[in-house]
């Protein structure tokens, strides 16, 4: 059974219908569902109290409302390019949802299709550490694996590599390295208030009041591309037959 809903909680899902890495990527089908109805799932399975999806597509409006979020309205074309960016959206969601609806979040969540992986416990999960943490926002991230800054380089003018790190004992072994994160893309939260008189380029959550949620590698998958599909078609078949 769901835990009761989180009041004045709010997830919003973009989903634009242009998609240059992955065309069509929000409606492909993985593991036999359509890629944004994972996270619509996720959404409605944990404590949020809204899902709305922010879309101009009607094919994904469609969807969307198949799986049980809310369309309450299709995104204006200004805010559906190659260039919108995500504040942009967001802002656009919760000024409709405040003046068409006099709805007005407390917390907001920014749940991206892309992730497939990031599930209910997750979502549960990053909405108590924010709620108890005293910072203004959360971003979910994951252990950097094969690619560790230790290990990282520049090329500086004469072709020569130039350590990201200069070190004078640098560990060699994997397990020796020290943990270092990166933004997962998976989940963002921030309360309403942030986004107050924000300037167009500010992110979509607050570095100077930001806390971390740590995520395991498998479920931090983000899909951009026909390569990171794939992936998660092999992950999601290799699941099923450990199961039979």
């Amino acid at each position: 059974m769901t835990e009761k809903a989180i009041p004045h909680t709010l997830a919003i899902i973009p989903a634009r219908g242009g998609s240059k890495g992955l065309p069509r990527k929000n409606v492909r089908l993985l593991g036999g569902i359509p890629l944004i109805a994972h996270t619509i799932r996720a959404a409605l399975r944990s404590r949020i109290e809204r899902v709305v999806v922010s879309t101009d597509d009607e094919e994904i409006a469609k969807i969307a409302k198949g799986w049980g979020a809310e369309v309450p309205f299709l995104r204006p074309l200004e805010y559906a390019g190659d260039s919108s960016t995500s504040l942009s959206v967001l802002l656009h969601a919760l000024r409709f949802l405040e003046e068409k609806e006099s709805y007005a979040a407390d917390y907001v969540v920014f749940l991206q299709p892309t992730s497939p992986f990031r599930n209910a416990r997750h979502i549960n999960e990053a909405l108590e550490k924010h709620l108890h943490s005293g910072k203004k926002s959360l971003i979910s991230v994951t252990d950097v694996q094969e690619f560790h800054p230790y290990f990282m380089f520049s090329i500086d003018n004469g072709g020569n590599l130039e350590p990201l790190f200069i070190l004078e004992n640098r560990p060699l072994r994997r397990q020796d390295l020290p943990a270092f994160y990166r933004i997962n893309g998976a989940i963002y939260i921030s309360s309403r208030s942030y986004y107050d008189n924000l300037p167009e380029d500010a992110a979509i959550f607050d570095w100077a009041s930001l806390a971390a949620y740590v995520m395991d590698a498998p479920s931090s998958v983000d899909i951009n591309d026909y390569l990171d599909f794939q992936k998660a078609e092999l992950m999601l078949k290799h699941e099923g037959e450990n199961k039979s």
